[in-house]
């Protein structure tokens, strides 16, 4: 199975089809050579996002020309703040501002200038903050959905009736805006921003009523007749380039999936459902997202399947590179391949290989001091330790911490059982890079043979042991 998914990425498109857009502008009270950057995210498309950078002439102006696909919010950056901009496919803007004001106050010019006067207007009644690290998050099914902190604490505070007003009110101030400008400037505007901020509009309001109704309908008595909004929302748009829009998407299909009750094949659930619900830019998206996030949660059985199927039958081939370059980034650590060799020595400097535990079933855990999460699961593994040892289960725990004495101390502090080595500890390898660990707490199975194997599905503690006996059997 490993080689045939190899040759279906050999036949893989180019990647997504991108226009330029050309962003123009003069700051004053700057300095010649001043740093100019363009941040375009494209993450929904192809999982990555260009940035582009410029800088201040003679005459502190700039140009910088950015490549995308859809109409979008881009992000122009000055002296580390950041200013939302919609830019659409072979579009023109020019942005002036005072360097002491920006992004406060700023004009704006060229083909794309009255659609962004719109939008910084819109930005201004309705804040927004783009910080996703800033939001709470709260489980719908398998998937988590973000929710600005204001947003939540009207939530909780708000009855049904009130809160469904609040929303509505907001989307008609929105909208009226919109209607406002376009009347008192015909043509001013672009079809493709139009269609873009009412997209942003409606899945923004959208979205918020579903999240009330689903996380919070048991405390505040939802019943069933309030999600009748959901008819004044689309299931499928052609404007992917929303971020509302696609947000309000994986809410929804999330939805209907855990409304199933099925913990298992949660991904794969969706993937199915959107078969029946999507079609277009909307569903090569939501597909692609799908087998995205079940790569990173490492759901590998449940999803390699619709990888396959997505490259045999999706039609928008721009999506193809996103679940391409996840594959090749998670197959080398999916069930069944061989384990990376290593060799290292531990806190005691003795030599440490991968291929002295041949024969036994490996549980090589990475962490850091610093972790507190991987801490908290490493103190519940030492009472497992005993068990799991009898049973042939070899703990080897894989610090990423850059300083070794801080990495000695807490192991002073904690002791923690099994073999306990230094990521970076020999010059000639790095044993978290040879694993693609990016981030803590990270574990990994290795069986008896050295071939990586299936994770629990689960991520307490508890589960992880029980899936350890069960491979030792």
């Amino acid at each position: 199975m490993f080689k045939e998914y190899l040759l279906l990425l050999c036949l893989l498109g180019s990647g997504w089809t991108a226009e330029a857009a050309l962003i123009t502008g003069a700051f004053r009270n700057a300095f010649s050579s001043d740093r100019v950057e363009v941040v375009a995210p494209h993450y929904y498309i192809d999982g990555k996002s260009d940035t582009y950078q410029g800088a201040l002439d003679g005459k502190l102006q700039f140009s910088i020309e950015v490549k995308i696909s859809e109409p979008q919010l881009v992000f122009l950056v000055f002296n580390e703040d950041r200013l939302p901009v919609f830019i659409e496919p072979d579009d023109t803007v020019s942005v002036r501002a005072d360097a002491f004001k920006f992004p406060l106050v700023v004009s704006f010019g060229a083909r794309g200038g009255a659609n962004n006067v719109v939008l910084q207007k819109y930005l201004q009644e309705n804040l927004q903050d783009y910080n996703e690290f800033n939001n709470l998050r709260f489980k719908i099914g398998q998937w988590w959905a973000n929710v600005e902190e204001p947003m939540n604490r009207q939530m909780e505070d708000m009855e049904p009736a009130a809160f469904r007003d609040s929303l509505d009110r907001r989307k008609t101030a929105a909208f009226a805006l919109l209607d406002e400008f376009t009347s008192q400037n015909p043509d001013a505007l672009s079809p493709g921003f139009r269609d873009w901020l009412s997209a942003e509009i409606t899945y923004y309001w959208a979205y918020h009523l579903l999240f009330y109704g689903q996380v919070y309908g048991n405390m505040h008595h939802v019943q069933s007749e309030f999600f009748d909004f959901l008819y004044d929302a689309p299931t499928i748009n052609d404007m992917i380039g929303s971020d509302w829009y696609r947000q309000f998407l994986l809410e929804l299909m999330a939805r209907q999936q855990a409304k199933k009750g099925q913990a298992d094949n949660f991904w794969a659930g969706q993937y199915h459902l959107a078969g029946e619900l999507l079609s277009g830019k909307a569903l090569a998206f939501f597909r692609s997202e799908m087998i995205n996030i079940a790569f990173s949660v490492e759901r590998y059985k449940e999803i390699l399947p619709l990888f396959n199927d997505f490259i045999q039958n999706n039609h928008v081939v721009g999506y193809d590179e996103k679940v391409a370059d996840l594959y090749q980034k998670f197959a080398k650590v999916s069930p069944g391949a061989p384990a990376p060799i290593f060799a290292a020595t531990d806190v005691s400097g003795k030599a440490v290989s991968l291929g002295q535990f041949k024969g036994k079933v490996v549980y090589l855990n990475f962490w850091a001091s610093w972790c507190g999460s991987c801490i908290r699961k490493m103190d519940y593994l030492n009472a497992y330790a005993p068990e799991l040892n009898s049973k042939g289960v070899e703990i080897v725990n894989v610090s990423v911490d850059a300083n070794p004495e801080k990495w000695r101390e807490t192991l002073q502090e904690r002791h923690f059982q099994g073999i306990n080595l230094l990521a970076s500890g020999d010059t000639n390898m790095n044993i978290a890079a040879k694993y693609g660990v990016e981030a803590v707490p990270q574990y990994f199975i290795i069986d008896r043979k050295g071939a990586f194997a299936e994770k629990a599905y689960g991520n307490k503690p508890e589960d992880i042991r029980l899936k350890l006996l069960e491979i030792t059997k």
